[in-house]
């Protein structure tokens, strides 16, 4: 019997293997922070509606994302082989989503969850060097029944079709699982905000342009180095962006060459990431809580389990970190 790391990504992997940390790898490979993560029967159910939705993104052909999940779903139905499996992922938002969902699977399965451990550790995988990494095998837990509960709650309130419940798991103790508020709290942060309609990271992007920064790679380099804990990949940034400046009525003027794709050839890249961005009038008198977004917007996203659409439009103040209901009540 052979042991197996789950973790977030091709790009964690090749750090552990550099580490040469033991064990097969599985990689998570999902944005759940992205699109509909609805409530299913099963894993797989789950993994169909991902899949699709990233092929929609055109994050890769929906046959081969399938694929990709349906293998990775097999090797979680086949973990009685293994005789212990370490859960290694980080404390960011993109990484507690996925934690929570491999710890909700491993709730079901008492008998797994016996010869299962988890690394917590607040930093970045790919950042650390081969000796640090290693470091953090020291940090390995038994998986514990307050880890699973708490995960298996969390993971149903995700992706229930209310936020509400998402919101109450910060009135508890959710210590067990010590990245997940913060976690919580920058997800919350990217609904409609209570003041403009707009997101933390639009608000970010508006507040940016009007201070002076101009381009595409100039707003992505602030954006990282104003998060916390950084989550958003480039290309989740830059469809936010193209967004901004697209539509009958765009908050932003001078974006070129777009939508973004990481598949552009070097000129296409340099055309979109240089360009000389400025605010409409529309995005100056949003940023400054005159205009509410969602009135010139047409709103149809998912957060989790919940569809967001202009007349069910759940909005977070993050100031008073309060859930505002689509009929305004807090």
């Amino acid at each position: 019997m052979s042991t197996l790391v789950i973790t977030n990504g091709d790009a964690a992997a090749e750090k552990m293997r550099e580490a040469r940390i033991n064990g097969e790898i599985l990689c998570w490979r999902d944005i759940l922070h992205e699109g509909p993560v609805p409530e299913t029967a099963t894993l797989e159910e789950l993994s169909a509606i991902r899949a699709d939705y990233l092929a929609y993104r055109g994050w890769g052909d929906a046959d081969a994302i399938r694929d990709v999940f349906a293998t990775r779903d097999s090797a979680m139905r086949a973990l009685a082989r293994f005789s212990e499996v370490t859960l290694w992922f980080e404390h960011d938002l993109y990484d507690q989503l996925q934690l929570l969902q491999v710890l909700d699977f491993l709730s079901r399965e008492p008998t797994l969850a016996r010869r299962c451990f988890l690394i917590q550790a607040g930093s970045f995988i790919g950042a650390d060097k081969a000796q640090r990494l290693r470091m953090h095998l020291k940090l390995k837990q038994p998986l514990t029944g307050a880890q699973l509960g708490l995960a298996q709650a969390a993971w149903g309130a995700f992706r229930a079709p209310s936020p509400e419940r998402w919101v109450a798991l910060l009135r508890y103790d959710t210590s067990a699982l010590p990245f997940l508020r913060p976690a919580i709290l920058r997800h919350l942060e990217e609904f409609p905000g209570a003041a403009n309609g707009l997101s933390r990271t639009e608000n970010f992007i508006l507040r940016h342009i009007r201070l002076g920064l101009q381009t595409p790679n100039e707003l992505f380099a602030a954006f990282q180095d104003n998060e916390e804990m950084p989550f958003m990949g480039d290309w989740s940034f830059f469809a936010i962006l193209d967004n901004m400046a697209s539509g009958a009525a765009p908050f932003i003027f001078g974006l070129k060459g777009g939508p973004y794709s990481p598949y552009f050839d070097e000129t296409q890249r340099e055309t979109y990431l240089g360009a000389a961005l400025r605010l409409s009038g529309l995005g100056l008198t949003t940023v400054e809580g005159k205009k509410d977004a969602i009135a010139f917007r047409r709103l149809d996203r998912w957060m989790g389990g919940v569809h967001l659409s202009n007349d069910r439009c759940w909005r977070w103040d993050g100031e008073g970190r309060k859930l505002v209901a689509p009929n305004g009540r807090y």
